[in-house]
């Protein structure tokens, strides 16, 4: 399968879980069998994802190092470091609240890196819709606690 047709429907697929966990209250699930609460699973899914996107960062900057604006191997471990505190240690609503905040600062990153002409139109598109719909879902779901 083509990458340029792979990549968006992952993409896409990827934010079904934020979706999920937001509607989940909504449906009368408070828990998703042995997994945990809606709340936990979209926590525990924010994190995974946050390190995928930085992951993707180390990435670029392995391959593009003196082209990219930020030193990525530093935002991408400050990102996944906070967030994974913010996991262990608090309340499930500041650890919704700091995903959001690490999305939206791998959004902005993502911006600088297309900006220097790392990633393309198209690629960023898709990955500031992706990120809008996570951030909603995550604002939903913390209004709902």
């Amino acid at each position: 399968m083509e990458s340029r047709k792979l990549y968006p429907l992952l993409t896409y697929a990827g934010v079904l879980p934020f979706v999920g966990c937001a509607l989940m209250p909504f449906v009368g699930l408070q828990e998703l069998w042995n997994l945990g609460t809606y709340d936990h699973i979209a926590a525990a899914y924010s994190l995974a994802i946050v390190c995928f996107l930085c992951g993707v960062h180390w990435g670029t900057c392995l391959y593009h190092r003196s082209a990219a604006p930020d030193n990525l191997f530093i935002t991408s471990n400050v990102i996944v470091v906070a967030c994974w505190f913010a996991f262990l240690m608090a309340a499930k609503a500041i650890t919704l609240f700091v995903m959001i905040l690490a999305l939206l600062c791998l959004l902005f990153i993502d911006y600088r890196l297309r900006k220097a002409d790392l990633l393309t139109d198209y690629y960023f598109r898709m990955r500031g819709i992706a990120t809008v719909v996570a951030v909603i879902s995550l604002a939903i779901i913390i209004v709902m606690l």
